[in-house]
């Protein structure tokens, strides 16, 4: 993981104009960018609509109007079409920001950094923003970066490899239910609201986490479970419960990946020493455990570090 107290970021005209058109593309035109002292020039064309009959020219000057965590507030004046009813301004405003990575409301236009960082998992907190006719300077405080994989790149998961499927049978688990409940609740809200695209492919073993930890906690109390299992099963049901990550939570949920990771490593061990039809008895999810813990196992084996993933295997032998 990359820690950094301080990064400058010099966005050049091309960069800036390049990121507009590929968000926009489909919902407006971007005809023009021009970068101001303290303001950004913009001049697209909104395309028409179910709620937008004509397409409509805006002329747009974007200026900073504050910044907190890892978004920016920009106020937007519409300078041409001064005649044009207000309704049909906001309508076209609104067309024009669907696209692009934030929220249009009001006047205001508030960039979501992190939409816009989707393919990177990176953490930070903005300190400064200035536009210049050079280009846009950003500053940037408290930055940690958790390569995954290359940024930019999605994890490829294969035509065939399996996706765990959650249990629904929540009611019925009493191991441990409000760690259960609580993280099961914590992953899917996330999840629906913007989970990042890198993330996407992990999301459903996140998901599935609270099933690996019923597992563990059935497999330690079973009478069947060999002592040496139980005492592995043991150590990473400790692991789950302590506020210690091999991943920082630096980024939302970031911190199970190294929870699961560590489970399906460990399941992959006790699958050696355990019969196949008494973890799967044991198992409240759906499907053939086994063949989730496989599968997990090179999903992981290639997303994770290296260091990482000899780190969960020392810990794990």
């Amino acid at each position: 993981m990359l820690r950094a107290s301080g990064v400058e970021i010099l966005l050049s005209h091309d960069d800036v104009e390049e990121t507009l058109r590929g968000h926009s593309a489909g919902r407006a035109e971007v005809e023009a960018v021009e970068l101001l002292h303290g303001a950004v020039g913009l001049r697209l064309k909104v395309t028409p609509g179910e709620r937008l009959p004509v397409a409509v020219p805006v002329e747009l000057r974007l200026s900073v109007r504050g910044m907190q965590g890892m978004s920016v507030e920009l106020d937007v004046a519409w300078s041409n079409m001064p005649l044009v009813p207000g309704f049909l301004k906001e309508l076209a405003l609104q067309k024009a920001f669907e696209a692009l990575p934030g929220e249009y409301r009001d006047g205001v236009f508030f960039v979501d950094m992190a939409e816009v960082l989707q393919d990177v998992p990176v953490q930070f907190e903005l300190s400064g923003v200035t536009v210049t006719p050079a280009g846009i300077r950003v500053s940037l405080r408290n930055v940690m970066a958790f390569p995954l994989q290359p940024a930019g790149m999605i994890i490829d998961v294969g035509e065939t490899a399996l996706v765990p499927v959650p249990s629904t049978e929540e009611a019925k688990l009493p191991e441990h239910q409000g760690y259960y409940q609580k993280l099961r609740e914590r992953v899917r809200q996330w999840a629906a609201q913007k989970a990042p695209r890198w993330m996407q492919p992990l999301v459903p073993w996140i998901l599935v986490g609270p099933d690996l930890f019923v597992l563990l906690v059935r497999l330690a109390r079973d009478e069947r479970v060999p002592a040496a299992v139980k005492v592995m099963t043991g150590a990473v049901i400790a692991y789950f419960i302590m506020p210690v990550d091999l991943i920082p939570d630096i980024i939302p949920l970031v911190g199970e990946v190294d929870d699961v990771a560590v489970a399906i490593f460990a399941l992959e061990q006790i699958s050696r020493r355990v019969p196949a039809a008494l973890i799967q008895e044991l198992w409240p999810g759906e499907g053939k455990v086994v063949d989730l813990v496989r599968a997990g196992t090179a999903l992981f084996s290639r997303a994770l570090p290296s260091r990482m993933l000899e780190s969960i295997r020392r810990m794990v032998k």
